[in-house]
């Protein structure tokens, strides 16, 4: 009779297989995502990355292995071996399914995917829409998940059990010979749970120990980033400095010169769906997707030096229309602290006398955004509910841009001024759709998004023509950002700096001058910075600091992998909770290649300083539901 523990082993170890297995088609299929890399580096995160293999397939298969552990005769019958089967193929075809997904999604988010996008597929309609055409899109995946699931299930079957009588003496089928290879299996078991024998389990923070940045999806697994994850949208108190120290270092009161006189201008602020800086001609200094958008920077206030302070849809509108960063494994439209009291652009603003208005043609639900404008303070949304025409419908995400931004324009003229508006785009976002009328009149570069960010553009041009025969045209101010970005192929932009870069355009047309300001900006500066610009003269709430303040810091924050990033300048500073991990000096390494951490250690002190006071300010005010000036 085989050993039911070296029967457990050879399971496992096939499971191991199946995950670096995996783990080669991510790479594989992401080459170009991760070709800088040596074949040397490349192995190294393939041998390192068997630890969390190890955790993910322990944790995962728990009950699994736990039936090995069934000390009698029983466990040899058939059906006993049946359940055993079934519960092995499920449980790690689950597996592979993740695991595949991400080898499609990791470069839009950057990372592995954790707990709370499953969670966010849950918002309105967007699954049931979305998923057929993904699947079309992403075919050659479900092949690869039914060949593994066939070929895993073979390879099962492969591992003979006998049910003939034990011989005696043998060590392996004795009693004495049980017991020690319980022994070993259970603390075996024990270690793999724990990702060692470390003094706490390891999560996703320990793979900085391996990799950083872009590296670190290869490292890891999918499974072992969602179990690590589950039920961790807490945030935990920090506290680095006193309260009145954090706050004189990260300041989140903003007290304007309330000698000014407020200017009511109205304001729109566009949000185009994964608008990254890449993709822009004039800022990149070469032909890009966006002739409208370049025009309009010759005749705007433009920060080329502007970050996203998250990599998703649900993390960028709150960073940019309520200031708030993404810095914790939930979005905070998902977490625990969405229900806390938030400034916003819109409730800023409605004590001047503002109307405020929400538009993203998405089905209503969409991630959350209807009911996140409420808590923000928006007086009406407009989705594609309320726009009431399904003829312009795209089949997967809403409405498409040109008509929806009509549409808006519409709306507005019905609105009493002064109004803010937020539009957010759509048809930029996977698969790209552009309307069939359209099919041939941009131009469609080498990546599927060149061409719908070619049509986003359009329209936003269409949009300004129309806009530009209203009353209330010329009393607007226009902001225009992404809210993350998206694929590239750019290998800057595929770095930890570059993959957080986009634009961040201000527009006034009775102002129309070209002026380029190089600090160092972010999405959660927006709203201080349209506040400021308007000479609003109250105090107001924000985690960003308005980017015409001459005297404030100008950085961007963002948060990956368990890891904090603070960009400076022309430096970048990643740290946990405790430790520094790297500094890079991106203006002259634009590769992050050389890592300067504790070589320049009077700026390292200093953005050391920096990011600690707002991560402690930042978990300071929402686990005490402390976000707004009142």
């Amino acid at each position: 009779m085989k050993n039911r523990f070296i029967l457990l082993l050879q399971r496992v170890l096939m499971l191991f297989a199946l995950y670096t297995f995996c783990r080669i088609l991510f790479y594989i299929f992401n080459f170009s995502y991760f070709s800088d890399l040596s074949f040397t580096a490349v192995l190294k995160l393939f041998f390192f990355g068997l630890r969390f293999d190890a955790v993910a397939i322990v944790i995962s298969n728990l009950l699994f292995i736990a039936l090995h552990f069934y000390p009698f005769s029983l466990f040899y019958h058939k059906i006993y071996q049946n359940i055993l089967r079934v519960l092995f193929l499920f449980v790690n075809t689950i597996a592979v399914i993740l695991n595949l997904i991400d080898i499609a999604f990791v470069r839009f988010e950057g990372k592995r995917a954790t707990s709370d996008a499953i969670r966010v597929m849950g918002f309105g309609d967007d699954f049931v829409n979305t998923v057929p055409r993904m699947i079309l899109d992403y075919w050659y995946l479900l092949a690869l998940l039914i060949v593994l699931v066939y070929v895993l299930n073979k390879l099962y079957s492969k591992i003979k059990i006998t049910t003939t009588a034990p011989g005696t003496g043998l060590l392996l089928s004795s009693v004495q010979g049980q017991i020690i290879l319980a022994c070993i299996a259970f603390g075996l078991t024990f270690i793999g749970f724990r990702g060692g024998i470390q003094y706490r389990p390891i999560n996703i923070m320990t793979a900085s120990r391996y990799a950083s940045g872009k590296e670190t999806s290869l490292l890891l697994n999918t499974p072992f980033t969602i179990i690590k994850t589950l039920g961790k949208n807490a945030l935990e108190p920090i506290r680095y400095f006193s309260d009145e120290e954090a706050a004189r270092i990260s300041p989140v009161i903003h007290y304007p010169d309330s000698n000014k006189v407020f200017r009511p201008l109205n304001v729109i602020i566009i949000i185009v769906e994964s608008l990254g800086k890449e993709y822009m001609g004039l800022l990149n200094h070469k032909e890009g997707f966006t002739p409208f958008l370049d025009s309009l920077i010759t005749k705007s206030i433009v920060f080329p030096n502007a970050f996203a302070n998250g990599k998703r849809s649900i993390e960028g509108i709150p960073c940019i229309i309520a200031g708030i960063p993404a810095l914790m494994d939930e979005p905070f439209i998902t977490s625990a602290y969405n229900g806390n009291k938030i400034s916003s652009i819109a409730n800023a603003l409605k004590k001047k006398g503002y109307q405020n208005l929400f538009f993203h043609g998405g089905s209503n639900g969409t991630m959350g955004f209807d009911n996140f404008s409420k808590l923000a303070g928006y007086d009406s949304y407009f989705g594609r509910k309320e726009y009431n025409n399904d003829e312009d419908f795209d089949g997967n995400w809403g409405i498409f841009d040109e008509p929806f931004l009509q549409y808006t324009v519409q709306k507005l003229n019905e609105t009493k001024e002064p109004f803010e508006a937020t539009v957010f785009t759509l048809s930029s976002h996977h698969p790209y759709q552009v309307p069939e009328k359209y099919k041939d009149k941009f131009r469609k570069g080498s990546l599927p998004i060149h061409e719908s960010i070619a049509y986003t553009d359009y329209s936003l041009m269409k949009f300004f023509e129309s806009a530009s025969k209203t009353s209330w045209y010329d009393s607007t101010l226009f902001v225009i950002t992404g809210d993350h970005t998206a694929i590239s192929e750019t290998p800057f932009y595929q770095t930890r700096v570059g993959m957080y870069a986009l634009p961040v355009i201000f527009f006034q047309p009775t102002d129309a001058i070209s002026v380029i300001k190089n600090e160092t900006t972010s999405q959660i500066d927006i709203t201080p910075g349209v506040l400021d610009y308007l000479h609003y003269d109250e105090p107001f709430f924000s985690f960003g600091t308005s980017m015409f303040d001459s005297l404030g810091e100008h950085t961007s924050v963002s948060y990956l992998n368990s890891t904090y990033q603070l960009i400076s300048g022309d430096c970048a500073l990643v740290m946990d909770t405790a430790n520094v991990h790297s500094l890079y000096q991106f203006s002259t390494d634009s590769l992050l290649n050389h890592n300067l951490k504790d070589s320049l250690p009077e700026l390292q002190s200093i953005m050391v300083r920096k990011l600690k006071a707002m991560i402690q300010q930042y978990n300071t005010a929402l686990m005490n539901n402390k976000m707004s000036a009142e």
